[in-house]
């Protein structure tokens, strides 16, 4: 009898965790999650809604250090067309780049995306430098609730200025994303740079009232938190980073998607 009882209680668990979570693909707190990692795991944005929207950073509170994005995707059916632009820097000094790309949705379980990048590095007193990149990533859905995800940027070890002698470092991450119920968001990704160290990164997020979404990150680099409120189609974003023995970074955004959280 105590036998039936414990494998009754393992298969109800595996059930738990296998079944189908209400919604989660386009909870609010799935959707906050890739509005800001999409610049890094965009194969995850194939299982989010479409939706347009913005970032501004400030690192270390320094105005020279000023991060702004626009971006967004398009979903047709099972495609997803995404797109950005950014500036890292300020007027005397910086770098912009745009991105466009494409995914594709195979049956909600995988899903692949391919972008092409246009950097622009510019500077007071000196030419523009202009350089070509590329980003692959794919994802695959172990479960409705469990997400598995790894892209490569400049995998062809394309140089800056096209031509010159200075290659664009290429990066590798891998990553998870798990929600166990609609209430609580877990992800874990580790991301290596060439040059460059390790990096490994968690996040635990929550929604403890309707409408206020929370969050917090952890990294060997920089520990983080973040407050969102929704509205609908609307999610607004406040977060802040403290790196390591630097300073903090402060950040807001604010998104549209086209179906309601």
């Amino acid at each position: 009898m105590e036998m039936r009882k414990t494998i009754k209680v393992l298969v109800y668990s595996c059930l738990a965790v296998l079944m189908p979570g209400i919604g989660s693909s386009q909870d609010a707190l799935f959707c906050a999650h890739i509005t800001e990692i999409a610049s890094e795991r965009p194969s995850l944005g194939c299982f989010a809604p479409s939706y347009a929207g913005f970032h501004i950073r400030n690192d270390f509170c320094t105005k020279e250090l000023t991060y702004a994005e626009v971006s967004g995707q398009i979903i047709l059916r099972k495609n997803a067309i995404q797109a950005s632009v950014s500036h890292y820097g300020y007027a005397d000094y910086g770098e912009m780049v745009l991105s466009v790309g494409y995914g594709r949705n195979f049956g909600d379980r995988f899903a692949m995306t391919a972008r092409i990048f246009y950097l622009m590095a510019h500077a007071r007193h000196y030419p523009s430098r202009h350089s070509l990149c590329a980003d692959f990533a794919i994802a695959c859905r172990a479960s409705p609730k469990l997400l598995f995800d790894a892209a490569v940027y400049n995998p062809f070890m394309l140089r800056y200025g096209i031509v010159g002698q200075e290659v664009i470092p290429m990066r590798f991450s891998i990553g998870c994303t798990y929600t166990p119920v609609r209430k609580l968001l877990l992800s874990l990704s580790t991301a290596k740079t060439l040059p460059g160290a390790w990096e490994v990164d968690f996040r635990f997020a929550t929604r403890p009232a309707e409408p206020l979404l929370l969050a917090a990150e952890c990294s060997n680099h920089r520990i983080g938190l973040y407050v969102g409120w929704r509205f609908k189609q609307l999610l607004f974003s406040a977060r802040a980073v403290w790196h390591y023995r630097i300073s903090i970074s402060p950040e807001i955004g604010g998104f549209y998607f086209h179906k309601t959280l």
